[in-house]
């Protein structure tokens, strides 16, 4: 069992939960004056969001056999489009690339690929920008390739398999224009992995399931639009 460990991620997700606690629709939020957050706010309904961000995250490997650690370094790439249900309600679908690479007891370079739904909540009215946080939820396959030491002897090893992964964020998203939106934000993506673990040397497969904690920042440029590209 290989656990992921994060620096910072345990106050994180307390804020986190909190803010999605607070992003849970009720009677109040959706009994509001939209016509006055209509003329306000540039995240009304109606309206699209599209964009592209990076980020960037660094993380800690333990293994439950030893007391070794090592680190782990990495990035990702994400597009996303969607629009607005309600004033200050964005819903979306996000396509998330990463790759990560880290030394140590196990060397190792590991890219993954995650799909799923988003819902973003915007809290401030202001025309200039607002603060936000999000989920996404989805589907996530995970491919590494490695080394690793076991009594002694390097032994490469790849590792292959699906899972389910969560990414919370809390961010801000700044206004420049009336069309131009830039982000930026932290948050930790959770995932449960199911993988197959092949030596190369022994030709031996074993199936492992992990669980990953990572925090990371993010960067991002995004688009308004009244109406979609077609």
């Amino acid at each position: 069992m290989v656990h992921l460990r994060e620096r910072g991620s345990r106050l994180l997700i307390p804020i986190l939960f909190v803010s999605l606690i607070y992003m849970l629709p009720n009677s109040k939020v959706f009994a509001q004056d939209t016509a006055n957050d209509t003329i306000t706010t540039p995240f009304r309904k109606g309206r699209w969001l599209s964009g592209l961000s990076g980020s960037f995250s660094s993380n800690t490997l333990k293994l439950a056999s030893s007391e070794e650690l090592f680190s782990s370094n990495g990035y990702g790439i994400e597009i996303f489009t969607g629009k607005f249900f309600r004033d200050r309600w964005f819903i979306g679908l996000n396509v998330l690339a990463t790759s990560s690479s880290g030394a140590g007891l196990i060397e190792r370079e590991s890219e993954s690929l995650l799909l799923g739904p988003s819902l973003s909540h915007y809290f401030l009215k202001d025309s200039y920008g607002s603060l936000y946080v999000s989920v996404l939820p989805g589907f996530i396959r995970v491919r590494e390739e490695g080394n690793v030491l076991l009594g002694g002897e390097v032994l490469s090893q790849n590792a292959e398999g699906p899972g389910f992964a969560t990414r919370l964020r809390l961010g801000y998203s700044y206004v420049v224009s009336r069309r131009i939106v830039l982000d930026v934000g932290v948050g930790t993506n959770l995932s449960w992995l199911d993988l197959s673990y092949r030596t190369v040397e022994e030709s031996a497969e074993r199936q492992e399931s992990i669980f990953s904690n990572t925090t990371f920042f993010s960067f991002g440029f995004n688009v308004l639009l009244d109406e979609f590209f077609f």
